[in-house]
């Protein structure tokens, strides 16, 4: 097995199309990250890593990535092949804090790392894809409204109160980037009143995927049946531009695993991170914690 690692998303592309199109789906993830390099709306002075893995025939067999200094994201791997990933990344991109993939994948993964570094990981949360069936649109009052350059500020703050509530850290390229998907025009509202009640974005389409994220309710406006208007209507319209939609939601918020499967999501994949431990030492707990 060899590996390829670029920070050249376009390479990327077209080194590992007819692999990432064999399921789309699976791979959302990493596609709409390369859309966004290539479409110049992912932020961030960081070089991104995008790494592929090849049989001995050279087809590609496996795809992982870092971009914008998150954690490491992994996509398809033949099977006990995540620890050489780990490998070749560790050479690279050691201040990595964390990995995120298929359970066996990411456990696997962060052993080799942890082992190398001698550091413990714990696992942070787990995430189930969701892929849109036959939409139901609730009655909620309101309308959905796309954000214009006027909102950047309001969809920064939300976006951050989103990641807050998810626990997951505020990079310092993330603002950029959400002016820039403004610009883009991947956000949008739901209003009540002409007032912002609730927001959803959605990532560029690729190979007829979009997948919609950030959803969010300020707390003041919660119970009241927005976040499901929102991604409802954005799921409407993407699907009627010819779209097949998905989305990911954290498997412990049962209200949003709920509030989606409501109006017609279904399960298809489910996800866990694991955050490295700088603490010098690899503990058993932290093993015990990731069990598939």
């Amino acid at each position: 097995m060899r590996i390829e690692i670029t920070t050249d998303a376009a390479e990327f592309r077209a080194r590992t199309e007819s692999f990432l199109l064999r399921d789309p789906l699976r791979h959302t993830v990493v596609t709409s990250s390369v859309a966004s390099h290539i479409a110049g709306i992912a932020a961030g002075s960081a070089k991104p890593r995008f790494l592929s893995l090849h049989a001995d025939d050279d087809t590609v067999a496996g795809v992982a990535m870092r971009v914008q200094d998150r954690d490491v994201y992994l996509g398809e791997l033949p099977e006990r092949s995540a620890g050489e990933v780990a490998d070749a990344l560790a050479e690279l991109e050691p201040e990595a804090a964390g990995v995120e993939g298929l359970v066996a994948d990411a456990t696997d993964f962060a052993e080799r790392w942890c082992a190398r570094f001698d550091i413990g990981f714990h696992q942070t949360y787990r995430t189930r894809l969701y892929r849109l069936g036959a939409l139901r649109v609730p009655d909620v009052p309101g309308a959905l409204r796309r954000a214009t350059e006027s909102d950047a500020e309001l969809c920064m703050e939300w976006s951050e109160a989103m990641y807050a509530d998810a626990g997951i850290p505020w990079q310092p390229a993330e603002s950029e980037t959400i002016r820039r998907r403004v610009t883009a025009g991947q956000l949008w509202f739901w209003e009540r009143d002409g007032q912002p009640v609730s927001f959803a974005a959605h990532q560029l389409p690729v190979y007829n995927w979009s997948r919609i994220g950030l959803v969010y309710t300020p707390p003041a406006h919660r119970g009241r049946g927005y976040a499901s208007a929102v991604t409802a209507g954005l799921a409407h319209d993407l699907h009627a531009d010819g779209l097949d939609v998905c989305l990911f939601a954290d498997v412990a918020n049962r209200t949003a695993g709920k509030i989606y499967q409501a109006i017609g999501f279904h399960p298809t994949h489910e996800f866990v991170h694991h955050s490295f431990d700088r603490s010098g030492e690899l503990s058993s707990t932290a093993h015990g914690s990731t069990s598939p």
